[in-house]
């Protein structure tokens, strides 16, 4: 503190000596910092396909995710940093004093600044509920749209589970543990009547899901519509509420006098974490590959 005080002295001593008409020279204008890069830049688009093996997308999304995780640790450690720096370092009969004399020289505006802190944190609060309200709307949302999702394919494959269903009425496969494993390959010793009824089931079952597919993982499906409603209210409501806190948390630094150089809000980092967990959710429902595939050739 004490150093900023004599250079600004030592400053104003040399403006003094110079003539009247002497212009200071301008230090040369420093290059602006580049903005850093949003992490919605990084999250990979939806996908469209029906099956999981048709795409790389659970891949890049795992690593999109783990590096917009990395860039939030960042930037939460040089958050972390001058949050600590202020608390170690603020003194706070200094910063008192210096608003004492900023309200004895210019009360009105002081006064004004006083008026919007004060409006500004009502609003928040006011705001927290709703806010709060929101997110388990959206939430609940996601839920519903998959119970939705799992109806339909529940109501598609009906023809093919009643079919398995008086299959094992007929047949018990000894391998109840690979169950999944005796559909598509069966199991020696058993009927020769099983492996085609068998076929029968699965490609029933593709032939429900290719045509119940589109209407959810589809560019225009339930899936990619709830996806949009998501990102908007990530955008729209959750992001611009939480910086309502970091400008707070900014102007309460100013006024202590504290050093923000690398600050930035991590909201955003938040909103595309949890958009793209949400994707994953959505989307890891897609089937891996054609059902009737092996045996089906």
């Amino acid at each position: 503190m004490k150093s900023r005080i004599l250079l600004t002295v030592a400053a104003a001593g040399l403006l003094c000596a110079q003539p009247l008409d002497a212009q200071p020279a301008k230090p040369p204008a420093k290059p602006a910092a580049a903005a850093p890069a949003s992490p919605w830049a990084k999250v990979p688009a939806l996908p469209t396909a029906c099956y999981s093996s048709q795409d790389k997308w659970s891949e890049q999304n795992t690593a999109a995710f783990n590096a917009v995780q990395q860039d939030h640790y960042k930037q939460n450690d040089i958050n972390d940093a001058i949050r600590q720096n202020s608390v170690d370092n603020t003194d706070l009969m200094a910063v008192a004093a210096r608003l004492q004399q900023k309200m004895m020289e210019d009360p009105a505006s002081a006064q004004k600044y006083m008026e919007q802190m004060m409006a500004q944190n009502q609003k928040a609060q006011a705001e927290a509920p709703f806010q709060t309200e929101r997110e388990q709307q959206i939430e609940a949302e996601s839920a519903a749209v998959m119970k939705q999702y799992e109806a339909a394919l529940e109501k598609a494959y009906g023809t093919g589970n009643a079919r398995l269903d008086a299959l094992l009425k007929k047949y018990k496969p000894s391998l109840p543990g690979a169950f999944n494993l005796w559909l598509r390959y069966g199991e020696s010793g058993e009927p020769a009547w099983v492996e085609p009824e068998r076929r029968a089931i699965l490609k029933q079952w593709d032939a429900a899901y290719a045509a119940t597919c589109p209407q959810w993982f589809g560019t225009g499906g339930q899936f990619h519509a709830y996806m949009k409603r998501y990102k908007d209210f990530l955008v729209v409501e959750r992001i611009p509420f939480e910086k309502q806190g970091d400008k707070a948390r900014l102007e309460q630094y100013e006024t202590y006098g504290t050093p923000t150089t690398g600050w930035r809000t991590v909201t955003d980092y938040e909103a595309a974490e949890d958009y793209m967990n949400m994707a994953r959710t959505l989307f890891d429902q897609r089937e891996t590959a054609i059902g009737c595939q092996h045996p089906c050739q």
